[in-house]
């Protein structure tokens, strides 16, 4: 299992693709406690934060790169377009809040191979 799926076990996949799109490609020490101030806690609330740190106490991590996040992110937008039961535009819309995108970077990705 790598470190990716790992994170993405850990604290979900819409909270993995966050911690990659702004961190991606840093290392990052895990403390035993997340506290407020801590890039983590910044990025992901306290919560997933400190599901992090229970798991990775103590560890310092090479973080993936923000392409490898990018893709993963990008395949789930494409798996979500095609399996929500929205009118077109919506789906598009939708995604583009939820992931931070524009209307039309959602469209691009959808269109992309697989």
């Amino acid at each position: 299992m790598s470190i990716l799926d790992e994170i993405a076990e850990i604290i979900g996949s819409d909270a993995a693709i966050k911690l990659g799109q702004t961190m991606g490609g840093a290392r990052i020490y895990f403390p035993i406690t997340a506290k407020e101030n801590h890039p983590l806690t910044i990025i992901l609330g306290q919560e997933d934060a400190q599901k992090l740190c229970d798991y990775y106490a103590g560890d310092t991590l090479d973080i993936p790169s923000k392409r490898i996040f990018r893709e993963l992110r990008d395949k789930i937008i494409r798996s979500d377009y095609h399996s929500l039961k929205l009118e077109q535009g919506s789906r598009a819309n939708h995604l583009a809040l939820k992931y931070g995108l524009s209307r039309r970077q959602v469209l691009n990705i959808t269109r992309q191979a697989a």
